[in-house]
């Protein structure tokens, strides 16, 4: 067995396929954004530049850890350059994928492998996984300072075998308001209906969803097709994406985006949005309810609310998953630069935005 190699190509990574399968069937911490269908999607999406490093023995992956470094504040303005796990921010937990046993060489090759990649600062967000941690106490030294700026609650569910008993479960208000959601929309609107994809109609599902997560959080709706609704679509493609959307007649009004991950029997919950102007009726919940059944029906075993532990999903939900975010800096003059024009630079953009968007507007 020698150092960390490295693949940065999309057909790189399509080669493989099977071996990255059976390093993440073999490793107990995966999880679905290591899986090799949503990061398969996920390249779709993102520009060249990035790496994942890889350790083999014989014809076997042993680890994984997938990276990018970015220039930042921005590609225009490349005042520093920042290493980070390679689905951040799009991603909600980050890892790497390891055999059992084989922690310890992983973590001598990876640290061997990320020093020779040129970079100033690591952000190191949505950390899910302790086997890391000596990697990062690795790269602290030299001089760098480590610092953990944060942590995030993640809620997720284990799953019933029936609708019915992941009901009882619920406390009585929750039953109630899941229930009565769907009769509402049901009564209210004659032409309403839940649908899912099909490969005839993927695109107009996909196109829904995006539209109505921008209707709900704003942004820039350009760079969420870019971003999301690639990410979509790839991933229906790939098998790894259940997608629910709610309609009155050809208007969506509220959607449900969720990567699955059969391996580990997971239903993850993406992005869930509604149209404001059908608040009455309770849509979100609808869509909600509606997802939750899919995923017990389907046989998944958990259902995973991923990134923040917002009131309603603690109403359906009460496992925790924390997750870390850490900020390491070495000591060189793009990262004390980088220190010092961001404040200014964030401020610019925010008021950039404003003038494009309207108050209230993020990109």
């Amino acid at each position: 067995m020698s150092g960390a190699a490295s693949i940065t190509t999309p057909a790189g990574f399509a080669t493989e396929r099977a071996a990255w399968e059976r390093l993440y069937r073999a490793d107990p911490v995966r999880q679905v954004f290591m899986s090799w269908a949503w990061l398969d999607a996920y390249l779709t999406t993102v520009a060249p530049g990035w790496t994942i490093a890889v350790l083999r023995e014989g014809d076997e992956l042993i680890a994984a850890l997938p990276l990018q470094v970015r220039s930042v504040p921005s590609r225009v303005f490349p005042v520093a350059r920042e290493l980070a796990f390679l689905g951040d921010p799009v991603a909600d937990y980050g890892g790497m994928l390891c055999r059992a046993g084989r922690e310890a060489d992983a973590v001598r090759a990876f640290g061997v492998a990320i020093r020779r990649l040129g970079w100033d600062r690591a952000l190191i967000c949505d950390l899910a996984d302790p086997r890391l941690d000596p990697l990062l106490a690795v790269l602290r030294g030299q001089g760098s300072t480590l610092a953990q700026t944060g942590e995030t609650r993640c809620l997720r569910t284990t799953l019933p075998a029936s609708w019915d008993d992941y009901k009882k479960s619920l406390g009585r208000t929750t039953r109630g308001k899941t229930d009565r959601a769907l009769r509402r929309l049901q009564d209210g609107l004659p032409d309403f209906r839940i649908s899912s994809p099909t490969d005839a109609d993927v695109d107009a599902h996909v196109e829904a969803m995006v539209r109505i997560n921008h209707a709900r959080w704003g942004g820039n709706l350009r760079s969420a097709r870019a971003r999301f609704g690639r990410l979509f679509r790839a991933a229906y493609d790939r098998d790894c994406l259940r997608l629910h959307i709610a309609w009155d007649g050809e208007r969506g009004i509220a959607g449900v985006a969720s990567f699955t991950d059969p391996v580990s029997a997971t239903y993850n919950l993406y992005q869930l949005a509604y149209d404001d102007e059908y608040a009455k009726f309770s849509p979100g919940k609808a869509v909600l309810g509606f997802a939750i059944r899919d995923a017990i029906e389907r046989g998944y075993r958990v259902f995973d609310f991923l990134r923040g532990d917002e009131e309603y999903k603690a109403s359906y939900a009460s496992e925790v998953v924390i997750t870390r975010h850490f900020l390491l800096e070495r000591p060189v003059l793009r990262s004390t630069l980088f220190d010092l024009v961001q404040p200014s630079y964030r401020a610019l953009k925010a008021a950039a935005v404003r003038v494009v968007y309207g108050p209230g507007r993020t990109v």
